[in-house]
């Protein structure tokens, strides 16, 4: 997974050699990303989707789509599965240089009932005013352990036992 986004960031970056997105102002694309943001909380697909060029590129821990359909595949699938989230910007917030602004957010969400936490990295790639490549980073798998830790009965023991089993051999030797 790391080396296909890797991989596809050096592809961006090639892409966007001369594409400096200098007819939007830095302030602009601060309010674009906040807009959408807010698009987002509120679980609007079609609104977050206006914020996109045609050909966007989505890359996050759930895979990479391309295009309009493919943002709207990933969004709808995201809504549906996390009906309520709340976001709130920390650490460095928002930067904004050129054409790419990097946020920062705790991000709380509901899954099947279950609340989670997650801290967030996005990065925004511009041209002109809209988002033609967005990359999220998040611990995945700290979702999935929040979640399965709040399940009870024969099902919660067996999640939990699971999860556990799977993230101790990710920390093997860390503790």
């Amino acid at each position: 997974m790391c080396r296909r986004v890797i991989a596809e960031m050096k592809e961006v970056n090639q892409s966007n050699k001369g594409q400096r997105g200098d007819s939007v102002s830095e302030e602009k694309i601060k309010s674009i990303v906040f807009d959408f943001g807010e698009a987002f909380v509120k679980r609007d697909v079609e609104k977050m989707l206006s914020f996109f060029a045609e050909d966007a590129v989505w890359v996050s821990p759930v895979g990479t789509f391309e295009g309009k359909e493919g943002l709207r595949r990933v969004l709808t699938w995201d809504t549906q599965i996390a009906p309520t989230v709340k976001a709130k910007r920390s650490g460095i917030g928002i930067i904004v240089k050129d054409n790419k602004a990097v946020t920062e957010d705790i991000s709380e969400g509901w899954y099947e009932g279950k609340k989670y936490e997650i801290l967030a990295i996005t990065v925004f790639e511009f041209s002109d005013d809209k988002i033609q490549h967005i990359r999220l980073f998040y611990d995945k798998l700290s979702i999935i352990k929040q979640v399965t830790m709040q399940y009870k009965g024969v099902t919660g023991w067996f999640a939990k036992r699971l999860v556990n089993y799977i993230v101790g051999r990710g920390e093997k030797g860390l503790r």
